[in-house]
């Protein structure tokens, strides 16, 4: 396997941005449809084989700032869910933060602004809201 340094995560983007038709990353993340996170870890490791160890299934809590603004929004629901994300040497990869959203709600952000749910890799924050991790692939 490739390092993780020579792995061009912006072909990835690239591959996703043309899958949904639009013309930035953010762009793409916003047009995600809820619960769609399998489908797009299967995408890439179908196109990209033998770039990432394993497709993970999170059991996650939603975050402190998540669970903040869903309350503000009237949303008392449960504040718990599952989520798919791709693992390459124990770190782990989300290219569908915008699966992991309600309401515009980034489910384990760190910040009021939200500025996590366009990044890749989980930082040490938002992965202390993982509950149990399952390895699917």
């Amino acid at each position: 396997m490739k390092k993780l340094e020579e792995i061009d995560i912006d072909k990835i983007k690239n591959f996703l941005i043309k899958s949904y038709k639009v013309t930035t990353w953010k762009e793409c993340i916003d047009k995600q449809q809820f619960g769609d996170c399998y489908k797009i870890c299967k995408k890439i490791l179908d196109k990209f084989p033998n770039v990432f160890n394993s497709m993970t299934d999170l059991y996650i809590d939603y975050s402190d700032v998540a669970k903040k603004k869903l309350n503000e929004l009237g949303d008392n629901d449960e504040m718990w869910g599952n989520h798919f994300v791709l693992v390459r040497n124990k770190t782990l990869y989300d290219f569908g933060k915008g699966t992991n959203t309600i309401n515009n709600i980034y489910l384990l952000t760190q910040y009021e602004n939200m500025k996590d749910k366009y990044t890749i890799k989980l930082s040490n924050k938002e992965r202390t809201y993982i509950i149990d991790k399952i390895k699917r692939y």
